[in-house]
């Protein structure tokens, strides 16, 4: 076990929340920290090195117990973050305000007022750090003048200005990172969106969709349910460049991959792995369906008659279709076999659908 787990406990933070991993430790080091810091005023109260109220002291003792069953409860279980750090944040206001009133023999107790601010805005926010400076700034300012030795108006006014100064530091630093935590967020879900997925179509690239075929392949072996693969390659695609441009051929490509998007289930995997060509997978999918599928995006695309500027161009595909019966096909040995039967359809005449059922399975060795 790692030294930061054994304090922390071993909690499982996803992708985009490493504000909310910094929220949860440092909770829980304001908790280990309070108790410690506790535990050694009682024992200066013990020692005769600080003076103390006898009902201060039962109340502080109190929050220390407090503290450390907090802890124990928040340690690896970031889910209750929310309700034990409300829950401790209105604890140590009490104990704070408490301290105020009762342990007068400390000139200097009003500090631990203006200290529970920074706890208040880092974890909760800046919502709740204004209503406990607020809180704060009226519960001291109207009950000073009920102690029996109060501070002076000009030391009440030093600490108002301090709670305000405070507040708007940390309301203003709070705000600032956790608007550029999300920032940060979106910007790597915008870059891992980049890395996956090809820039004109929209769909995956080919590194990516392969990643995902892996994973669907290994999912079909555990529950033993059929694969199949569609290869699908543009006919004609060269001369679309050559006669229209390669802006009409982008134009042309876009529709496509439109397309086959709006045709398949969402548990189904579509990627771009080549200039013209394109890959799908369909988890939980016999042969005959996906003949059928395979069928009627063909029917799609020769439709599509996609506007490439001065007129409407018909275009047309042929796709290859393989199965994998036997559950035991590599992704490579699915997507050679429904590359063969394009090929087949290509020699065939083009514009029409092939399909191979029967797999040789690669021997990995």
């Amino acid at each position: 076990m790692r030294p930061l787990d054994a304090l922390f406990g071993q909690a499982a933070f996803g992708e985009g929340e490493e504000y909310r991993k910094f929220q949860y430790r440092f909770t829980l080091a304001i908790l280990m920290f309070s108790a410690v810091v506790t535990a050694i005023f009682h024992l200066s109260v013990h020692h005769g090195l600080a003076q103390s109220d006898p009902t201060y002291l039962n109340v502080s003792r109190a929050f220390l117990a407090i503290s450390v069953v907090f802890y124990i409860v928040l340690r690896g279980h970031p889910a209750r973050l929310g309700l034990v750090a409300w829950t401790y944040a209105v604890l140590a206001l009490g104990l704070h305000l408490t301290t105020f009133h009762l342990n007068s023999p400390d000139e200097l107790r009003i500090v631990w007022v203006i200290l529970n601010l920074a706890g208040v805005y880092l974890v909760l926010g800046p919502k709740a750090g204004i209503a406990v400076t607020v809180i704060s700034v009226v519960a001291i300012v109207a009950t000073n003048p009920l102690l029996p030795h109060p501070y002076s108006p000009s030391a009440v006014v030093t600490f108002v200005m301090a709670m305000i100064y405070l507040s708007a530091f940390f309301h203003s630093f709070t705000a600032k990172s956790i608007s550029f935590h999300h920032a940060m967020v979106e910007a790597n879900r915008r870059l891992a969106e980049m890395a996956d997925h090809d820039p004109l179509t929209g769909l995956y690239n080919a590194r990516a969709y392969y990643r995902l075929c892996d994973a669907t392949r290994h999912q079909a072996q555990r529950t033993g349910s059929p694969v199949a693969m569609l290869f699908v390659d543009l006919d004609h695609f060269k001369k679309i460049n050559d006669q229209h441009g390669h802006e009409a051929g982008d134009a042309v490509l876009r529709a496509t991959a439109q397309c086959l998007r709006t045709s398949l289930r969402q548990s189904d995997l579509v990627g771009r792995i080549g200039g013209e060509e394109f890959s799908i997978t369909l988890p939980d999918t016999p042969l005959d369906a996906a003949r059928r599928l395979a069928e009627k995006l063909r029917e799609d695309i020769e439709a599509l008659m996609p506007d490439i500027g001065a007129t409407r161009l018909k275009i047309t595909a042929s796709i290859g279709v393989a199965a994998d019966r036997k559950f035991a096909a590599s992704v490579a040995d699915l997507q050679r076999q429904a590359d063969e039967a394009m090929y087949v359809a290509k020699r065939q005449g083009r514009n029409r659908v092939t399909y191979i059922d029967d797999i040789p399975v690669t021997d990995p060795a």
